[in-house]
C-alpha cells in the first residue's frame, strides 16, 4: 500500500498552507510573554517541555528537541537563572549532571499546556470529539512518520539523495510533544 505522487503533493501543499496560517496567527498563539517570566522567551519552550518528561543530559535534551549542544547550554543557562530549570545530579553517574525542571518550570509548563488546549478548542470549534481524535492519531502518525524519515536519512551521506523505502511495520504511535 502507498500513497500517490498526487496526494503526496497535495498533503504537503497543504501542511505548508497551515503552517504560514499558525505563523500569521503567531501573535495570538498564548505564548511566554503571557506567562509572567521576565527574561523567557517562546525559544525555551521546546527545552522546558522535554524536561516536563523526564530529567535529561543536555546532549540528550539536544537530541531530543532537534537543536545542537551548544545552543541548549547556552538556553539551559539561561533557563536556570530564571529559576525553571535545575541541574541535578545523574544517579547513573555521579560525574554527570541531568537537567530537571523546578516547581516553577513545572508550573510554567502546565500553565502553557493550559492556554493551548483552550486556544486550540476555539479553533476546533464546530468538531466533533471523534473528528479531533482522528485528526490526533493521524498527526501523531505522520510525526512518527517524518521521525523515521529524518532517521533513516541522517544516516546517509552528505550528497546522497536517493530515497530509502520505509521498511514494512506496523504503526506505533510515539506520543511525543514537541513544542
Amino acid at each position: 500500500m502507498s500513497v500517490t505522487t498526487e496526494t503526496a503533493s497535495t498533503l504537503s501543499n497543504t501542511i505548508v498552507r497551515v503552517l504560514k496560517i499558525l505563523a500569521s496567527m503567531r501573535s495570538h498563539m498564548p505564548l511566554t510573554s503571557t506567562l509572567d517570566v521576565p527574561g523567557l522567551d517562546h525559544s525555551h519552550v521546546p527545552t522546558l517541555f522535554t524536561l516536563a518528561h523526564e530529567p535529561q543530559r543536555v546532549s540528550s535534551l539536544a537530541e531530543s528537541i532537534h537543536s545542537d549542544v551548544s545552543t541548549v547550554s547556552r538556553q539551559v543557562t539561561h533557563l536556570v537563572q530564571l529559576g525553571l530549570v535545575e541541574k541535578i545530579d545523574d544517579p547513573d553517574d555521579g560525574r554527570a549532571q541531568l537537567l530537571s525542571l523546578t516547581p516553577t518550570g513545572s508550573q510554567v509548563i502546565d500553565d502553557l499546556i493550559a492556554r493551548r488546549g483552550e486556544w486550540f478548542e476555539q479553533i476546533l470549534v464546530g468538531w466533533s470529539e471523534d473528528d479531533a481524535t482522528a485528526f490526533l492519531a493521524h498527526l501523531e502518525r505522520f510525526g512518527d512518520a517524518c521521525a523515521a524519515f529524518k532517521t533513516r536519512h541522517a544516516l546517509r551521506p552528505v550528497g546522497a539523495h536517493a530515497l530509502v523505502p520505509p521498511s514494512p511495520s506496523t504503526h506505533q504511535p510515539t506520543h511525543h510533544q514537541e513544542h
